[in-house]
């Protein structure tokens, strides 16, 4: 089955779509508390709002799934994951190697599963030590590096300009605070709930979260098991892709939840294909 999102085009039009409305609402949220402010807290919000679609943008760039143009793809997640100010190529090492080893203790994502939610923000430090214990030898090329470095510099350089013209507070309240929240909130739906108690295979090891009122609040990354079994699936057809594979899924033993909360992780036995997708 063809699974390329875009069809011999430059890019992936819905893709193309979260990045505008992304910068739209950022850029236009400091416009309007600049010249016609309302409620701090209402501008807070809605800056997490627009930074919580930078995780599906930067997302498709990670895995090819924005362009079949090698640069063009990587320019949509550079641009994707420049709000959350976090280095793109470095961030997508870390990704793909929580795909290749997921669930195991050499995933990443056991910083986000090992405890309880509530406690995950005190766990943030070990990201720092996970990138120090099993990075080694930068796996960056040359060229990457310095993409990652051009937008931390920029950055840098906002801020700075920020508070020399009396506007730093802003940048915090309506940018690093926004952060904060949407990343807490994009690790509960997209590291957490999908991978919490689940064992290391490929089809037990990723949970469904089959709640259609859901899916438009975080763009269909409640099926995110869909991604994990094929990765070049782009995000706006998970659902689509769940209902036609249903049937397949629930034989292979996938988890597969209608609600929320309250679920207990399944003592299920490995599935014969055992091995982890490419």
């Amino acid at each position: 089955m063809q699974t390329g999102t875009t069809s011999g085009g430059v890019i992936d039009a819905r893709t193309l779509a979260l990045l505008v409305a992304m910068y739209a609402v950022l850029l236009g949220n400091f416009a309007l508390y600049w010249t016609a402010p309302g409620p701090l807290l209402v501008h807070m919000l809605v800056s997490a709002i627009g930074i919580h679609l930078a995780f599906t943008v930067w997302h498709e760039g990670v895995h090819r799934n924005a362009s079949p143009i090698g640069w063009v793809n990587d320019a949509v997640g550079i641009l994707g994951i420049f709000p959350y100010t976090t280095p793109y190529f470095l961030q997508k090492w870390v990704h793909l190697q929580h795909h290749a080893h997921l669930n195991t203790p050499e995933d990443p994502n056991a910083i986000y599963v090992g405890g309880p939610f509530w406690s995950l923000p005190f766990r943030y430090p070990k990201i720092v030590l996970y990138l120090r214990d099993r990075v080694g030898k930068d796996p960056r090329t040359g060229p990457q590096l310095v993409a990652d470095a051009i937008p931390v510099l920029v950055v840098i350089a906002l801020y700075a300009t920020a508070f020399l013209y009396g506007k730093g507070l802003d940048l915090v309240l309506l940018w690093f605070v926004p952060v904060v929240i949407a990343k807490v909130v994009m690790d509960w739906y997209i590291n957490y709930l999908p991978h919490v108690g689940l064992p290391p295979d490929r089809y037990l090891g990723t949970r469904i979260l089959d709640v259609p009122w859901f899916t438009p609040l975080v763009l269909n990354h409640n099926y995110h098991a869909i991604h994990h079994l094929w990765p070049g699936i782009p995000w706006h057809r998970y659902r689509r892709e769940f209902l036609a594979r249903r049937e397949s899924l629930v034989e292979r033993g996938v988890p597969i939840e209608t609600h929320l909360l309250g679920y207990a992780p399944r003592a299920a036995e490995p599935s014969a294909d055992h091995s982890l997708p490419g």
